[in-house]
């Protein structure tokens, strides 16, 4: 295979693979099923169990508590988006979740970075990073007398007819089609959807395929809020509701993603682009008695899908198992482009298969870091104080004795990795600094 002209990221937030659809003919299914120049991995898992844990590793190639660990990312990090673009590639990306925004730095490298927010939204989340609420005993007094929270929660109810800031994926298809038909360089576009990020509402048409065009905005905000919070308050029958409506928001992404794959072909510059689609993390639906995306390194949140497309002939083990850190890697070796010492991934196909691949997460300063292979995962959890190991062989989940022999692989790379972490000050900034004042001010708000 020749050496690829361009790259195409495609990122889905909150997919899980097992809620990957099947049915026949479309393009993205022919890649799912090593068709067209494909190979779809089947042990891909994510370096943390949600978006700001997860991305570094796909945009930077390195883990997300090094480099000043999590929040806006740090100069220090490597960009695949600089690399490429000091290269000689056109740069652009698309994107709406405000975690990914320019308020967190993800525009560096990119010549056209269009991320659809509110100017409220990446300051909300920057100031809010777990969530609109008060949590923050400081934040709570200025709270009282600013009344923040209110005029943020405003801020986000519907936009563009969705419960959440997001745009649709429709929206960012549009636009991302209409740049890479005005781009005649080499380009590396990056394209992220949001429309299975809960609360999922795609459009009607795919309500009523999945059976739940009864569902209103405000139903499955309520829904998704209680699910979070007080899932024992929903029934059965709701919780099946909002399966069906995660698997329409799958649905329709996918017949999105189809139609950037349709017109790279249409105008002939399929064969010449490594495609890479993949996500940041999965969603808990009652596995393991939790909702949402606790601080935990399940399967059903760590491991991802991973399709590459038109990628070298040395990739072709799709059961190794593989770590989002090492798509940077892939995309430098493809283009021939030598690969940066600061990544902290390796060349799939090229270096020595991996024993395990690691996650990571923090809340507040406490750290949760796990390591997974084949058959143990290893959980060095500091947020709740405990460590534990559970026995993945023939297709069980146990938990066992965290010193059992066989798993001293996986414990080892954790306590390892604990150790190396300072978890004195790697936590998102919670007060308000005078960047975040000055922007509330000019917008109104104080």
């Amino acid at each position: 295979m020749t050496m690829p002209e361009n790259i195409l990221l495609i990122t889905v937030d909150s997919l899980r693979p097992d809620f990957l659809p099947q049915e026949s003919g479309t393009l993205i299914e022919k890649l799912q099923n090593g068709k067209n120049d494909s190979l779809a991995f089947n042990q891909a898992y994510a370096t943390g169990p949600g978006t700001t844990p997860s991305f570094p590793a796909m945009l930077t190639g390195t883990y997300p508590l090094s480099f000043d660990a999590l929040g806006p990312l740090s100069e220090s990090r490597p960009r695949v988006s600089t690399f490429l673009s000091r290269s000689g590639w056109k740069t652009a990306a698309f994107q709406c979740n405000p975690f990914l925004s320019s308020h967190f730095n993800y525009n560096v490298g990119f010549a056209t970075f269009r991320d659809y927010q509110n100017p409220l939204m990446g300051i909300a989340t920057k100031i809010f990073p777990r969530g609109i609420e008060i949590s923050n005993p400081k934040l709570r007094k200025v709270d009282d007398t600013l009344h923040i929270t209110d005029a943020i929660k405003r801020s986000y109810q519907l936009v563009k007819g969705k419960p959440r800031p997001y745009v649709s994926a429709e929206v960012i298809t549009d636009d991302t089609i209409e740049w890479l038909n005005e781009t005649d360089e080499s380009f590396f576009c990056w394209t992220h959807y949001m429309d299975v990020h809960h609360p999922c509402f795609p459009p009607e048409e795919y309500r009523e395929r999945h059976g739940v065009s009864d569902a209103t905005q405000s139903d499955v905000s309520e829904w998704y809020s209680a699910l979070l919070r007080n899932p024992e308050t929903l029934s059965d029958e709701e919780i099946r509701k909002l399966k069906q409506l995660y698997e329409a928001a799958i649905e329709y992404t996918f017949d999105q993603i189809d139609r950037i794959l349709a017109n790279l072909q249409d105008t002939g510059r399929y064969e010449d682009t490594l495609v890479i689609i993949t996500s940041d993390h999965g969603e808990l639906f009652g596995e393991h008695g939790q909702y949402g995306k606790p601080e935990r390194m399940y399967d059903e949140l760590l491991h991802v899908p991973l399709i590459v497309a038109n990628g070298p002939d040395y990739l072709d083990d799709k059961d190794q198992l593989v770590s989002l850190l090492d798509v940077p890697p892939l995309i430098h070796d493809a283009l021939g482009i030598e690969v940066p010492d600061e990544y902290e991934g390796q060349v799939l196909g090229v270096d020595e298969p991996r024993e395990y691949i690691m996650a990571e997460h923090e809340v507040e300063g406490d750290i949760t870091v796990g390591a997974r292979s084949s058959d143990w995962l290893y959980e060095g959890d500091e947020i709740n104080n405990e460590h534990r190991l559970f026995d993945l062989r023939d297709g069980k989940f146990e938990q066992v004795d965290r010193d059992h022999p066989e798993a001293g692989t996986v414990r080892n790379a954790v306590l390892q990795r604990l150790d190396e972490l300072d978890a004195e000050a790697r936590y998102l900034q919670g007060d308000m600094d005078d960047d975040v004042e000055d922007r509330l001010e000019d917008l109104g708000y104080l």
